[in-house]
């Protein structure tokens, strides 16, 4: 005899698993209202002085892009395909889409707001951000002591 039970429910509810879906760090074209996510892809890498943010963007033009930060954190918000046509009529395949997208990234230290460049070519903008004076690594140099066993004032002793 087989024994049958009843399917497990879930105990979170599909609205509350829609928004947490949303809230994370997907992005949704609104070109045609449809749920195909439009993520730019994007490279975060640090060098000594600063981060440096490189995202593709093909076909965005550069007046389609905004850069904002506020605090550690940088938004990228633009428009793709806003010079295409809305026509649903005549098409046997439309793959091509419009919409927008919006991306932030949280830094892991403070950066100068004021000193932050973008530049866009070729489908790829490049962000930098200077690190702000405090994060920025120094190199301390080490002196030579003449401390031995701690005492300071005694000579080295020659071998």
């Amino acid at each position: 005899m087989t024994l049958m039970r009843r399917p497990v429910r879930t105990t979170v509810p599909m609205r509350d698993m829609f928004d947490r879906l949303l809230s994370d760090r997907w992005f949704f074209g609104d070109g045609d209202g449809g749920f195909g996510t439009t993520s730019p892809a994007i490279d975060v890498r640090e060098t000594d002085d600063a981060y440096v943010v490189e995202a593709d963007l093909p076909g965005v033009k550069p007046e389609d892009v905004e850069v904002t930060v506020e605090g550690r954190m940088l938004t990228l918000r633009g428009k793709f395909g806003a010079d295409r046509e809305e026509r649903r009529e005549g098409y046997l395949v439309q793959e091509r889409s419009s919409g927008s997208f919006v991306r932030t990234i949280n830094l892991p230290a403070n950066f100068d707001a004021n000193k932050v460049t973008s530049e866009c070519s070729e489908g790829e903008l490049r962000i930098t951000l200077p690190k702000a004076a405090e994060t920025r690594a120094r190199r301390i140099e080490v002196k030579p002591s003449t401390m031995i066993e701690g005492h300071a004032d005694e000579p080295s002793p020659k071998h």
